[in-house]
């Protein structure tokens, strides 16, 4: 289960994307521009933006939490924690042209504390990247090593693969050096994990 700090960071970084999108998206372009953004960062910094999970879908690599979530606000999921029920409340969604859209909820306020510059100018570039760009278009780019690595598995198993954060590095553009850094960090966290 994800802390109420990752959840914050998750539900900021959302927020932040539909903010400056502009207008209702639908979920292979938030998903997208969460996924790029996610794999630059780990590239140039060693760290991810946010802690969602990735995991290996047809139409390419989708945040476990934020689909999560999504579920919530279309009502499909119920059995919920009051973080991820708040956050599906800050969220509208919508049909449009017969797909399903979302958008931020009137009055929702992005708590942009939870995000650093780095993050910002990075979520920044693949949103103005990714917004003209058309959803299977957009789906078939995400279509990288690190999501195939995770597809064929999933293929294997039946059952939903994550992306590590390694494998999405290194199809970000990661050095040697930086992969070595996101391991070693992807080993303390887990080791961590326990307290």
């Amino acid at each position: 289960m994800k802390q109420t700090e990752d959840i914050n960071k998750i539900k900021a970084v959302v927020e932040y994307i539909l903010q400056q999108m502009g207008v209702a998206v639908d979920y292979i372009h938030l998903f997208k521009v969460m996924y790029f953004a996610q794999e630059e960062h780990l590239a140039l910094y060693g760290v991810p933006i946010m802690y969602d999970t990735f995991v290996a879908r047809k139409h390419g690599p989708v945040p476990s939490l934020t689909y999560k979530v999504l579920r919530v606000a279309e009502g499909k999921t119920k059995d919920v924690t009051d973080d991820l029920a708040t956050f599906a409340s800050e969220l509208a969604l919508s049909v449009t042209d017969s797909h399903q859209v979302v958008s931020l909820a009137p009055g929702t306020e992005i708590d942009m504390d939870e995000l650093s510059r780095s993050n910002v100018r990075i979520l920044d570039k693949w949103i103005a990247h990714c917004k003209e760009i058309e959803s299977f278009d957009l789906s078939e780019l995400s279509h990288d090593k690190a999501w195939l690595k995770a597809k064929r598995q999933t293929e294997k198993t039946g059952e939903d693969t994550k992306i590590s954060l390694y494998d999405m590095a290194a199809s970000g553009g990661a050095s040697k050096e930086m992969l070595q850094v996101v391991k070693e960090r992807q080993i303390n966290r887990k080791a961590l994990s326990w307290i």
